[in-house]
């Protein structure tokens, strides 16, 4: 994926969650290089499935809360980009997302290293 193509579906997945009143989120599974991340008002019935392949690092607590008024899901670029991929040591052609908790300081982030991400919307 190019940059492009990812800035599009990290918008795209923007937008359908700013739909929601709020939405909580969690890992359901890591498996082959795929992390499965489920959204929704509810976890029992999430509303979207988010995927990233071919990753390089993740760290994020298994389960957390969002702000639905607020932009969820970033792709870093510039200085943010920089110094976490130096933190981490994230290999080239690696994007960097992440995601913004609710009831976490300001600076916390949810973060996932991949090559690819893509989403399935599981309930209309």
């Amino acid at each position: 994926m190019d940059i492009e193509e990812v800035k599009l579906v990290v918008q795209e997945i923007n937008d359908f969650i700013k739909s929601g009143l709020w939405f909580d989120f969690e890992i359901k599974q890591y498996l082959d290089g795929e992390l499965s991340l489920h959204g929704g008002l509810s976890l029992s019935y999430p509303d979207i499935e988010i995927k990233f392949k071919d990753i390089f690092f993740v760290s994020l607590p298994m389960m957390w809360k969002t702000d639905t008024k607020e932009t969820i899901l970033n792709i870093l670029e510039g200085e943010a980009e920089r110094e976490i991929s130096e933190k981490f040591q994230v290999e080239y052609l690696h994007y960097i997302f992440k995601f913004t908790p609710e009831d976490y300081p300001s600076n916390f982030g949810c973060i996932i290293a991949a090559k690819e991400i893509s989403y399935n919307i599981l309930k209309e």
